[in-house]
Formats: structure tokens, sequence, C-alpha cells
């Protein structure tokens, strides 16, 4: 499977550890916006089905991410309740304390692992074990 995108604020793709694991890789940056999620959503909802057999990781980066527009973060709820039990561990690697806070309160609601990084090495590593 390879799938790569970019819109303004996100991009998509395929990666590996360095154990030659895939998962995958999505790079959140600047403002989300509406038409954001109308790429990002289908290229998800694809990357899902096709892995449901093998299961899936992810790493989110979120280092450069500055927030939502409104409609965006209703898009951004519609598509975390839509895909919470879609991943069997996802990495989320940030910089601000309301990520952290964010990531501790929807590991409540998924039945896949989730974690909060401050590194993208240690976030990955975790992935790949």
């Amino acid at each position: 499977m390879s799938i790569e995108i970019s819109s303004k604020g996100v991009g998509i793709s395929i990666a590996c550890g360095p154990k030659k694991e895939e998962f995958v890789k999505i790079d959140i940056y600047g403002k989300l916006e509406h038409k954001d999620y109308e790429v990002m959503t289908p290229v998800l909802e694809r990357i899902v089905k096709q892995a449901k057999k093998r299961g899936l990781n992810v790493l989110v980066d979120m280092r450069d991410f500055e927030g939502w527009s409104a409609r965006a973060a209703l898009d951004d709820m519609k598509l975390g309740l839509k895909l919470r039990n879609s991943f069997d561990k996802m990495a989320v690697v940030g910089d601000k304390k309301w990520e952290e806070l964010a990531v501790e309160f929807a590991s409540g609601f998924t039945k896949g692992k989730l974690k909060f990084f401050k590194n993208i090495d240690k976030a990955i590593k975790w992935l790949n074990r």
C-alpha cells in the first residue's frame, strides 16, 4: 500500500520505522480548514479499510499545528469519533501541554493504544515495539 497526499495543512504518507515496519504518518501544520478534512477524510478511510486485517499504527506530528477553524474543529471531532477504534497504536508528537492533555483524554475512548511524545524518535520506537 502506498499513499501520499498533502494539502495546505495536512500531509499523509506511509512510512517505515527502523525495523521496516510500516505506519501511517500524518503531519499537521498551520491552521486546519474544512477543505483539509475534505482531502484527509477519504484518504484515511481508505487506509483504514486496506489495513483492517493486518492492523494499523499511526504517527501524528503536531509540532507545527496552530489550531482549527470552527468548521474544521467539528470535522475533526466527527473524524475522530468515526475512526477512534481503527488503529492498534497511535503516537502523537507535539510540544504543547493542551495536546498532551487531549491525547490523555482521548485515550479513554479508543480500543487502540494512544500515547503522547515530545520526541519523534521515541514515538517511532514505541510504534515499532
